[in-house]
């Protein structure tokens, strides 16, 4: 077992084994949020596509207006929550992996350093496919509520 070195401060600091299980455990937390993204997401835009196909082949019943305009509201209301969802688990892993990086200084490694990737660019597309959903969901309500359930 390492012996725990302390700085000039006398404040102990992590053995080279301990920041490794640290390591570790931050890149699979890490991980694990990126599934959850993921996950979530996947299942609300495939639900979201599941009733929309349901909704856009009543079209010609404008008997189920109100239920139209209720699983459009949410329809909605899912996106945005997924989208706010993901914002917050995405900074959770972007904290773990820069926590790794850290450790990766302090240990001589290289996993996360070297990793060249533009950062942002999937956040932009996907804030595009989630303005994407929320506006199919409003144009589905209206057309039900102003065109007396009739599509062009």
């Amino acid at each position: 077992m390492e012996q725990r070195m302390v700085d000039e401060k006398g404040t102990p600091q992590p053995t080279a084994d301990s920041l490794l299980v640290e390591y570790q455990a931050a890149q699979d937390s890490a991980q694990h949020h990126d599934t959850l993204i993921w996950s979530i997401t996947s299942v609300v835009w495939g639900a979201s596509l599941l009733m929309l196909g349901f909704l856009l082949g009543q079209t010609s019943n404008p008997s189920l207006k109100y239920i139209v305009v209720l699983l459009s509201a949410l329809g909605i209301l899912l996106n945005v929550m997924v989208w706010k969802y993901t914002y917050q688990l995405a900074k959770v892993k972007i904290h773990k992996y820069t926590r790794c990086k850290t450790i990766e200084e302090q240990l001589g490694l290289q996993q996360h350093s070297t990793l060249q990737y533009p950062t942002g660019r999937y956040k932009k597309w996907y804030s595009i496919v989630m303005v994407l959903f929320i506006i199919v969901w409003i144009v589905v309500a209206c057309t039900f509520i102003f065109k007396k359930g009739v599509l062009p």
